[in-house]
């Protein structure tokens, strides 16, 4: 089994300051802004995704993940289907926005959208519902 997810971002366009790499088990797409970088690990055959954002000169780093299986009783096809969809929705906003790391409390990724900055990492229901 392949994900949906791990296909799609495959064949997805990239500007300069993105890749992707089929690492065999897993798909990683690799963003870089200034001294940010961030990694989204999408998984061949599990249905889950992570996220790991890093400054490279302060070290300050942030991180999040998801699965789809065993919250409740949707069809596997489904479950791949919100998978795909999730994905390429925050890699879309994470490719086309400005983006920093917050490190007041908890460190955050954040990205902006129409003039505001929102929370982008860790995950969160209002994240990057612009």
């Amino acid at each position: 089994m392949h994900t949906t997810a791990s296909q799609r971002l495959l064949a997805i366009a990239l500007p300069s300051h993105a890749s992707v790499a089929d690492q065999g088990t897993a798909v990683l797409l690799q963003v870089r802004q200034g001294t940010l970088e961030v990694v989204v690990t999408v998984p061949r055959s599990v249905r889950e995704w992570f996220v790991n954002a890093s400054d490279v000169e302060s070290g300050a780093s942030a991180g999040d993940w998801c699965d789809y299986d065993g919250y409740d009783a949707s069809g596997i096809e489904c479950r791949d289907a919100d998978m795909a969809k999730d994905v390429l929705d925050f890699v879309n906003r994470l490719l086309s926005r400005e983006l920093k790391l917050e490190s007041r409390g908890r460190t955050k990724l954040l990205w902006k959208a129409s003039e505001v900055w929102e929370q982008a990492v860790p995950f969160w229901m209002g994240s990057g519902a612009t």
